[in-house]
C-alpha cells in the first residue's frame, strides 16, 4: 500500500493559540512584562509540542489491505473492509477517512482504538448506491490530533479502487419463444441432418487452443476446424443495447437509459443460469470477448453494463452492421426511439433462421411524464418488426421489467401494434411454446 508524507495543519483554535503567542511575543517586550512573555512561550512550545506529537502519531499506523464486493447490485448495500497495523502505540486519537462520493454515502469516518505495534485491525463500513456506475474508492487519510485539538496531521494511506455497482437485476419468465425462428426458414432441418461432429465444429479464430482441432473436418473442408464449447440445444445469444444518447430519455435512475440496462442485465443472468452463452452488442462492439470462457463472459457482460455510458448517434446503425457478422441462435434487441428507418436494417441482419426478440421504449413517456401517444416513427418500427416475424413488446417508464419479459416470451400476437389486425403479423399469431432447452436455429 502507498504511503504518503505527512501533512501538519493547525485547527482553528491553533490558528487562536498561534495568534496570541505571537502578540504577547511581540508585545511583551516593547511593555516590559516578562510574564507576559513567559505565557506567550508557553503557548508556542505547547503548539510545537502539539504538532511533534501529531506528527509522530501520524506515522504509527499503516493501511496494510482493502477488500470490497467484486459484484455490487444497485440497491443493495455492500461492506468495505480496511485492514489497519500498528507500528507503535499512538498518544493521541487517530481517525481513519476513507473517501467515497455521496452517491455511495460520503466519505466514512472511521475511529482507530490504540493498538500496539504489530496489532492489526479490520475496520468495516457500509456503502450503497441507488444507480449502477463505476465509483472510487479512497485513497485513506490517517488523521492524528493532539490531546488539546490544536493541530491536526493527515497522510494518505492507500490506494483509491474503483467499485462498480451492477444494474439491477429482476426475475424473468422462462423463454418460450415457438416457431419464431422457422417462420423465416429455419435451418433445424439441416441440423437435424447433420452429424454431432458438424453440430459442434466451427471454423479457427485466432486465440483458440490448437488442441481443440477437429482433424477429420478439417480435412474434409480445406480449413481449420475446432471443436466449439456451444452445445446446439443451448444456443449462442446476442443482446443488442440501443445505447444512444439521442434515443433515451429521462434522468437518473429513472430514465429510459437505467431501464433498458436493467433488462439487458436482467436477460443476461436469466439466460446465462439456462446455459446459453450470451454476448452483449452496444455502441458498434461486442462484450466480453468470445474466448472467455461462459461465467467470466457474463461476469465482464455485467461489468460492462455497470461503466456503460450514452453512446453515438450512430451507435444503433454500427452495432447493426456488426451484427451481420456474429454467430448466434438467438437475438434480442432493446430499442430506445426508432422508427421504421432504424429497424429496417435490423430485418437484414439476422442471421437466417435466427429466433429474435425486441422490446422498443416508448421514449416520449419517459421524456414528459403523464398520458403520451407513441409516435408513428415508433408504431410503423413496431409493425414492420412484427410483420417480420419479430416477438415484440412495447415498454413505458410505469412497466416492470419482468411483465414486459413476459409479454415478449408469451406465445400469441402480443406484440402487435394497436389497429393491427393479427393477421398483418404472419408468424407471430401461430406459435407452439417451446422451453429454453428446446430453443434451436
Amino acid at each position: 500500500m502507498n504511503q504518503g508524507p505527512v501533512r501538519l495543519r493547525p485547527t482553528a483554535r491553533g490558528w487562536s493559540f498561534a495568534g496570541v503567542a505571537v502578540v504577547l511575543l511581540i508585545g511583551a517586550p516593547v511593555l516590559g512584562q516578562r510574564d507576559i512573555l513567559r505565557v506567550g512561550v508557553l503557548l508556542a512550545v505547547l503548539l510545537v509540542v502539539a504538532g511533534w506529537s501529531s506528527v509522530r502519531s501520524a506515522r504509527t499506523l499503516d493501511l496494510v489491505a482493502r477488500s470490497k464486493s467484486e459484484l455490487v447490485e444497485a440497491g443493495v448495500s455492500s461492506t468495505v473492509r480496511l485492514t489497519v497495523l500498528g507500528r507503535s502505540r499512538s498518544g493521541v486519537r487517530l481517525v481513519v477517512e476513507d473517501q467515497a462520493p455521496l452517491t455511495l454515502g460520503g466519505t466514512a469516518r472511521l475511529a482507530v482504538p490504540r493498538l500496539r505495534e504489530g496489532q492489526t485491525l479490520d475496520l468495516e463500513y457500509t456503502v450503497r448506491a441507488e444507480v449502477r456506475g463505476s465509483y472510487p474508492l479512497g485513497p485513506a487519510t490517517l488523521i492524528a490530533r493532539d490531546v488539546f485539538g490544536l493541530v491536526t496531521a493527515s497522510r494518505t494511506v492507500g490506494e483509491s479502487v474503483t467499485l462498480d455497482v451492477l444494474p439491477r437485476v429482476h426475475p424473468l419468465a422462462d423463454l418460450t419463444l415457438g416457431e419464431l425462428g422457422g417462420a423465416r426458414g429455419s435451418s433445424a432441418s439441416a441440423s437435424a441432418a447433420a452429424s454431432p461432429d458438424d453440430l459442434s465444429i466451427r471454423e479457427y479464430r485466432v486465440g483458440d487452443d490448437l488442441r481443440r482441432v477437429h482433424w477429420r473436418s478439417t480435412a474434409r473442408r480445406g480449413s481449420v476446424m475446432v471443436r466449439s464449447d456451444e452445445h446446439p440445444g443451448r444456443p449462442d445469444v446476442v443482446l443488442l443495447l440501443d445505447s444512444r444518447a439521442g434515443a433515451h430519455a429521462g434522468r437518473g435512475a429513472g430514465s429510459s437509459l437505467e431501464w433498458a440496462v436493467s433488462l439487458t442485465a436482467s436477460a443476461a443472468v436469466h439466460l446465462h443460469r439456462r446455459g446459453h452463452r450470451v454476448r452483449l452488442l452496444h455502441d458498434g462492439a461486442f462484450d466480453p470477448p468470445r474466448e472467455l470462457d461462459d461465467t467470466s463472459a457474463v461476469r465482464g457482460l455485467m461489468r460492462s453494463l455497470a461503466r456503460l455510458q450514452p453512446g453515438s448517434p450512430d451507435g444503433l446503425a454500427r452495432s447493426t452492421a456488426a451484427l451481420g457478422r456474429a454467430e448466434s441462435t438467438l437475438l434480442v434487441a432493446v430499442l430506445g426511439a426508432v422508427d421504421e428507418d432504424d429497424v429496417a436494417p435490423l430485418l437484414a441482419a439476422r442471421p437466417l433462421g435466427v429466433p429474435a426478440l425486441a422490446i422498443l421504449e416508448r421514449t416520449a413517456a419517459w421524456a414528459s411524464p403523464g398520458p403520451s401517444e407513441d409516435g408513428a416513427g415508433l408504431q410503423r418500427a413496431h409493425l414492420v418488426l412484427a410483420r417480420a416475424g419479430w416477438r415484440t413488446a412495447l415498454a413505458g417508464p410505469g412497466d416492470p421489467v419482468s411483465d414486459v419479459w413476459a409479454r415478449l416470451t408469451r406465445t400469441g400476437a402480443r406484440g402487435v401494434p394497436t389497429g393491427v389486425s393479427s393477421g398483418t403479423a404472419a408468424g407471430v399469431s401461430d406459435t407452439t411454446p417451446l422451453t429454453d432447452q428446446e430453443v434451436t436455429p
